[in-house]
């Protein structure tokens, strides 16, 4: 009895060690690619294509094969930067870059000082006076826009032709928000500055603002999707997928980490990609993309599924990962109700396993890289945690503050749910039905 008590004791510490070695390179994963050094992983100072790179060594080192000659496949993409200076002041206040406004990464350079001209709601209100207003001439002013407390809908066009397309010609536009602040990359640059500032940040009687910013437009700027594989028995193929680009930078003091947006992801598939290269052959290749350009509106995969490196037919299975950095209160899975049965196999495993609190059922959605993929026919599913952590496209998505909760268990399951796609009856080239979808 005392031998199977030890025997039971170092089986526990070796699967202990296991999981927090799990969770330690995933953490020297997110602490490499979400430091300063990595530029917020965006175009402006090479950030991106040091990414790559980093993602290319690991997967040489785990012996990883090559489709074609290299690991990369290359395509352009049009991208506006903001990689200069980066200053607001009101009032010879100097605010705070990404704590107290953002600047829109479609904005035109522009330096100087500039009075400020007011749209709020006692002058919306005031007919006369708003009518009055407009007819004045901003070319030399900043149109501060705060609409709060107003309280008609029929104002929104307006408010969206004034701050979007900047129909008063103004030199800036600074608008007031109290949501919390979001950044976008952008493919357009425009001719003029947009600012989204805080309204807690707002000095009172704003009249002048100074500002300096430099912005940079690049036109079929080159970037890469990586591709590397598992070889298998068959040139059948189950994928895992993730981006591994996001914002870059806001001006030379300010980049955005993207622990969760998608280091999360990244983390998750070299751990994957350890994980099966340690193993015996499998029935199938067992594929891991990691796609750019995704943060400017699914450009890597979208240019993948036109170029494909193998035939999509050869896809059995796809698994989109996006934010995986939390998971304490389960996960999401898009396309679940699409591909019914691989989710009830999910499911299953769950239950007897026990990994995580909850697994949720969502529809067809295009909002990460497995769309492309399903609307070529591909059985896909795309994954995402749920959680407590929701910093999202802020500074303020680090390694320090995601939590990983359900990391090594998430990985977990999607060792054992592949397990099953490599032993399940079905024929490689299976598809369910989703034109009416």
């Amino acid at each position: 009895m005392k031998s199977v008590f030890i025997i039971l004791t170092i089986f526990l510490l070796s699967f202990q060690q296991s999981i927090s070695q799990t969770k330690e390179d995933a953490r020297e994963i997110l602490n490499t690619i979400c430091s300063q050094d990595f530029h917020g992983r965006g175009y402006a100072a090479g950030g991106a294509e040091k990414t790559a790179d980093y993602i290319v060594k690991r997967l040489k080192k785990l012996g990883l094969k090559k489709f074609n000659k290299s690991y990369f496949q290359n395509f352009k993409i049009n991208v506006n930067t903001l990689s200069g200076n980066n200053l607001l002041k009101l009032n010879n206040k100097v605010l705070i870059p990404g704590v107290d406004y953002l600047i829109s990464a479609s904005s035109d350079s522009l330096k100087g000082k500039f009075r400020i001209a007011t749209i709020n709601a006692a002058l919306i209100n005031n007919a006369p006076e708003f009518k009055k207003f407009i007819r004045s001439d901003f070319s030399d002013k900043i149109i501060l826009i705060d609409t709060f407390g107003l309280h008609r809908p029929s104002f929104n066009e307006a408010y969206q032709l004034i701050t979007e397309r900047n129909i008063l010609k103004a030199k800036a536009i600074i608008k007031i928000t109290r949501k919390n602040l979001i950044y976008l990359p952008s493919k357009i640059r425009k001719k003029y500055p947009l600012i989204t500032l805080k309204k807690i940040s707002l000095p009172a009687n704003p009249k002048e603002a100074q500002v300096d910013i430099d912005s940079k437009y690049y036109s079929r700027l080159e970037t890469k999707n990586i591709i590397a594989y598992v070889k298998g028995k068959t040139d059948t193929s189950i994928v895992f997928s993730a981006h591994y680009d996001h914002l870059g930078t806001m001006g030379k003091t300010v980049f955005f980490p993207g622990a969760n947006d998608d280091g999360s992801g990244v983390a998750m598939l070299l751990n994957l990609a350890k994980y099966f290269s340690k193993q015996k052959k499998p029935k199938y290749n067992i594929v891991f993309m990691f796609f750019s350009g995704e943060e400017l509106g699914l450009l890597g995969s979208r240019y993948y599924t036109q170029h494909p490196i193998f035939p999509l037919s050869k896809i059995k299975f796809l698994i989109n990962l996006d934010m995986v950095g939390s998971g304490d209160k389960g996960i999401t899975v898009v396309n679940g109700t699409v591909f019914k049965d691989r989710f009830n196999k999910l499911v299953e495993i769950n239950d007897t396993k026990n990994y995580l609190p909850e697994i949720k059922i969502r529809g067809k959605a295009a909002n990460s890289d497995h769309y492309f993929f399903f609307e070529e026919g591909v059985p896909s599913f795309f994954i995402y945690t749920l959680g407590k952590y929701k910093e999202y496209h802020n500074i303020f998505d680090t390694p320090e503050r995601l939590p990983l909760s359900k990391f090594e268990e998430l990985m977990n399951l999607l060792i054992d749910f592949t397990n099953t796609l490599q032993n399940d009856k079905t024929t490689d080239t299976e598809k369910q039905d989703i034109s009416s979808f």
